[in-house]
């Protein structure tokens, strides 16, 4: 056949098609050697079936981290609403309630969730009475306390009183003990103040020990009444000590020495009464009030009170106040010491009254040239309860041998009174007395219900995060109980709660997630959740609920 030239132009788009070429015919080596067609039949779709594969695989795991991404959005709005402070922050199908009050709960709809405003949280405790009784060396309280020992004149150990769960003030109030009579003795003075306190926090206690009458011991009444300073016969030594210290402190003081002690220590203190001077020497001065009597007076002083007594008689020591101890006895006989923080002074020689005990205590009276006497009485010691952790202090001042604070309806008898006036013996005042009472909590099944958020669609599954704070040790799903509802709270049902450690560091709040299918529920919009607890106390800050 003829040849024909073949041009750019001779052949059409159309010409060559499908039906032009045969299967199988056009191979690799038709274009170049390194052509890209690797399968003439089908190229490319060995790598397609892989991927799809894999994206089957993936898709079918979706569902898992998309759970865990709604868990973290949770724990994400969460942390929102308490870096902006919001009390209740809405998301698109949750919420989230970090308590800053009240606003998201339902107080109808709970029972027994008692919400601490000071610090935002739920607790499940109801409160009760609480207190403890202190003397020398008995309790009222063994739940709360431990006794002192008084084992004998001038020794013992302090007694501990420690706060209780839930426990947030204690009411104090102390009753001074009295001075030793010999011809009139001070009764002790009466303090009292509320004191912001912490569970688990001790408060040591003191009762005071009553001024001694004459022994063979040498040493103050415990602790720490002036007594006669008569280093020349030992036997002398507790003709008429003033009343011992009473208190409740931060610290043990025993044994009480500087500069072991120091004023911010005590909370609240009563002032003991001095003792009389012997051979009718003048009544020893009363415990304070925020000064003390000063001896042989009724009258509030510091400075010593001049020939108190009968005729030819020394001076009597002045009362402590908030800032010094009351001065001791100066005559032409043995002076008195000057008082010191939660000291009594001691009398001068030849028995005369020791000053008592308090924040600052009352001065010893001086000692007459003579052994017959008379000699000074003791000054009172001062009441106290400057510390800046109490609120709602007051006092009162005994009077004469009768002590401060005898009208309060707590008041115990046969206690804060001087020695039997004018019997002459020296007989020994009367010990002090401590109570201390509050409120605290006690673990009480309780319900706490949220407010209804309302969702966009009818919600099927739902996650519930708690924030909470253990109080005591309680058991998940079975103290604490986590429940859903989407119909209004007419229906509820559970989510098992599982721990997911804390927000921070390894105490303080807990994450407790918890799942819930409620698509068996009555259809509705509506969602609430609830929480019962029981059997042990916890502290609830804030709940995120997610839905879907």
């Amino acid at each position: 056949m003829p040849i024909t030239k073949i041009t750019n132009k001779a052949l059409s788009s159309s010409q060559v098609n499908s039906d032009k070429i045969l299967d199988e015919t056009i191979v690799n080596a038709d274009f170049s050697p390194t052509a890209g067609i690797a399968n003439p039949t089908a190229p490319g779709l060995a790598t397609a079936s892989t991927n799809i594969t894999t994206i089957c695989t993936n898709l079918t795991n979706a569902d898992g981290d998309l759970t865990d991404a709604k868990f973290n959005v949770s724990l994400l709005g969460f942390k929102m609403a308490v870096n902006e402070n919001l009390t209740v922050f809405n998301l698109v199908d949750g919420i989230v309630d970090e308590f800053h009050d009240e606003s998201g709960t339902d107080e109808a709809e709970g029972s027994n969730d008692v919400y601490c405003a000071t610090s935002d949280f739920y607790q499940n405790g109801t409160p009760s009475a609480v207190s403890a009784g202190f003397s020398t060396t008995a309790i009222t309280e063994p739940d709360t306390s431990t006794t002192g020992t008084n084992p004998g004149i001038g020794c013992g150990t302090m007694a501990t009183y420690t706060v209780p769960g839930g426990m947030t003030s204690a009411e104090i109030k102390v009753w001074g003990a009295g001075g030793t009579d010999y011809g009139g003795a001070g009764g002790g003075g009466f303090a009292e103040g509320t004191l912001a306190v912490t569970e688990g926090q001790t408060l040591k206690v003191l009762a005071g020990e009553g001024g001694q009458k004459e022994s063979s011991g040498a040493g103050p009444a415990f602790l720490n009444g002036g007594r006669t300073h008569n280093p020349s016969d030992p036997q002398m030594g507790l003709y008429g000590s003033g009343g011992g210290l009473a208190g409740v402190f931060a610290t043990d003081l025993v044994p009480l020495s500087a500069p072991q002690y120091s004023a911010p220590q005590a909370y609240v203190v009563a002032g003991s009464g001095g003792a009389g001077g012997y051979s009718n020497g003048g009544c020893g001065g009363a415990g304070g009030g925020t000064t003390g009597d000063a001896g042989n007076s009724q009258s509030e002083q510091t400075n010593n009170n001049e020939g108190g007594g009968s005729p030819g008689s020394e001076a009597s020591g002045g009362g402590g106040d908030q800032e010094q101890g009351g001065q001791g006895g100066v005559s032409p006989g043995t002076a008195g010491q000057t008082g010191l923080l939660f000291e009594g002074g001691d009398g001068g020689d030849r028995i005369a009254g020791g000053g008592g005990a308090g924040f600052y205590g009352g001065g010893g009276g001086s000692g007459h040239s003579n052994a017959p006497g008379p000699h000074g009485s003791g000054g009172g010691g001062s009441s106290y309860y400057g510390h800046p952790q109490i609120t709602s202090g007051s006092t009162e001042e005994g009077a004469a041998e009768e002590g401060g604070g005898t009208g309060d309806p707590l008041y115990v008898s046969g206690t804060n009174e001087a020695g039997a006036q004018g019997s002459g013996e020296g007989e020994a005042g009367e010990d002090g007395y401590v109570f201390i009472t509050g409120t605290k909590l006690v673990a009480a099944s309780t319900t706490i219900v949220s407010e209804p958020f309302a969702a966009t669609s009818v919600p099927t599954a739902s996650r519930i995060v708690v924030f909470e704070e253990n109080v005591d040790t309680p058991t998940l799903n079975t103290d604490i109980i986590a429940s859903i509802s989407r119909d209004g709270g007419s229906t509820f049902t559970t989510a098992t709660l599982s721990d997911s450690g804390y927000v921070t560091g390894s105490s303080g709040q807990r994450i407790l997630t918890g799942q819930a299918t409620i698509s068996g529920q009555p259809s509705g919009q509506s969602m609430r959740w609830k929480l019962a607890l029981a059997n042990n106390m916890v502290k609830i800050h804030g709940v995120s609920l997610a839905w879907q």
